[in-house]
């Protein structure tokens, strides 16, 4: 499971080390001081890192746990703030803890503050200003291997994976034992289709850390994608051995089963995670897991209910981020069962419960831009062409502003999803092929568009690649194969 979190040590300031060149020529000097981490409490200090290791292990309760201690004995820790808001459970109480470290930021060191600032710019969008805070990070911090890490998850998030690659190799010259970081290469080398890369990269990460069940969960992912089901299965199963609450191995297990085409065998698996889970949001993945068993099947309407379900139980938290996400997941169902009248509803309502929130405003603007994908699309179903172009480029102007690669490919995606629809075949594959290839979707888009073409050869070889790429837990995933059929074999 790739949802590494920050691991700073909390070490003094090292020596400054002044390299010169044979001709005398001074460089400025290279800085191996790791990024300080500030509080008076020794105890603070001691529950602090045990809560970063399990965060690491991607044990979020555990750590929560250590982090809450660590703030009962200083509650101006704005580290503890941080990674507290990163292991919390629903966009409320992230926020609030974040916001704590926001407040305490100004007695923390500038490290730490960059670190707190860039947290705040990558929640509101604000992916250039992301950017300049971690290299800026990383500037100061050039010996730190947790800086690196930071940069690198930074580039991973927007799929810019040689990118993330060259700073976590950085990051592995200046410790070769933080076993995250190849967690984390093995997932930018699995993502670039560098397979041998990445299982070279995941074992070394069981090598390094065989008591952490996200080391044999993020194998098994990979195994997954490759194809490897049943060999997938035994790894998960490795990971529940360590620790039987590891919710991402329950969830990898049920992806098998729906792969090889058992999903009774998938939704047994989450009827066990629903009974063993600790908090809403372990019961939320259970849900929306079962919700693609019935999408694999083709049971749009009863994948509808289950959606359904995850959103009472969000209503519930007044969880107004999953709330949002739970319409636009129903808006895009309805979009599956041609029904854009309601898709539309769901959207519209979506961007209500946004709106109405306390979220910052740049997180609702964002939401805005994103809604303007949505809405193109729903007039594209619609065939109401010249509005659903005028609404793409709107959602492309606004795109522009922030310079979101993820968002860059999303205009190309609408552009192809428009075309498409009109009939323009050629047009739509040469967008889609700007698009994200990773997307199961696009990829089968590209099929349809060959099909239309009259190309049937091209149309099958896509389709099947689509079907077979084996995305961990994705809606897209489960609805090409409600498309395709093309369940594959046990291997």
């Amino acid at each position: 499971m790739n949802r590494s979190l920050r691991s700073l040590n909390i070490l003094a300031l090292s020596s400054l080390l002044c390299l010169t060149f044979c001709a005398k020529e001074e460089i400025a000097p290279v800085s191996l001081a790791k990024i300080p981490v500030t509080t008076e409490s020794t105890l603070a200090a001691e529950e602090y890192q045990k809560g970063i290791t399990l965060a690491n292990k991607v044990q979020r309760i555990q750590a929560a746990t250590h982090f809450r201690l660590a703030l009962d004995e200083d509650p101006s820790f704005a580290s503890a703030w941080l990674n507290l808001a990163m292991v919390s459970p629903g966009t409320r109480l992230f926020v609030s803890a974040l916001d704590s470290a926001k407040a305490y930021a100004s007695g923390a060191s500038e490290g730490e503050q960059l670190i707190i600032q860039a947290t705040q710019y990558g929640f509101e969008g604000k992916n250039t200003e992301q950017e300049k805070t971690l290299q800026k990070l990383v500037s100061k911090y050039p010996g730190d291997e947790n800086a690196h890490l930071q940069l690198g998850n930074y580039y991973f998030g927007l799929q810019q994976y040689r990118e993330a690659i060259m700073s976590y190799n950085q990051a592995t010259q200046i410790n070769n034992n933080l076993a995250i970081l190849f967690n984390q290469l093995g997932y930018s080398q699995r993502a670039l289709g560098n397979y041998g890369e990445a299982e070279k990269a995941f074992k070394y990460y069981i090598r390094l850390n065989a008591e952490n069940p996200n080391a044999f969960d993020s194998y098994a992912e990979l195994l997954m994608e490759m194809g490897r089901f049943n060999e997938s299965i035994e790894f998960y199963a490795k990971a529940l051995e360590l620790d039987p609450n590891f919710v991402a191995s329950h969830i990898g297990i049920a992806c098998d089963y729906a792969f090889l085409g058992e999903p009774e065998r998938a939704r047994s698996q989450l009827e066990l995670l629903k009974e063993i889970a600790q908090n809403h949001i372990d019961t939320r993945q259970a849900v929306f897991t079962e919700a693609l068993t019935y999408v694999c099947e083709g049971d749009l309407p009863l994948a509808v209910e289950t959606i359904l379900a995850n959103l009472k139980l969000a209503e519930t938290r007044q969880d107004v981020g999953n709330m949002a996400n739970d319409l636009v997941l129903l808006g895009n169902l309805y979009l599956e069962m041609n029904n854009p009248e309601k898709a539309l509803e769901q959207f519209n309502q979506s961007m209500e419960v946004i709106d109405q929130s306390s979220l910052p405003q740049a997180v609702k603007d964002n939401s805005h831009t994103v809604n303007l994908y949505n809405i193109s699309r729903v007039f594209a179903m619609m065939h109401n062409f010249p509005k659903a172009k005028e609404t793409a480029a709107l959602f492309a102007q606004q795109v522009d502003v922030r310079k979101n690669p993820i968002q860059i490919k999303l205009i190309a995606q609408l552009k192809g999803i428009i075309a498409l629809q009109e009939g323009n075949y050629q047009t739509a594959i040469d967008e889609l092929e700007e698009a994200n290839q990773l997307n199961p979707y696009n990829l089968f888009r590209i099929g349809e568009a060959y099909a239309g073409l009259g190309d049937n050869e091209r149309a099958a070889t896509y389709k099947l690649r689509a079907a077979e790429l084996n995305v961990l837990n994705s809606m897209d995933q489960a609805i090409v194969l409600s498309k395709t059929k093309f369940l594959n074999s046990p291997s």
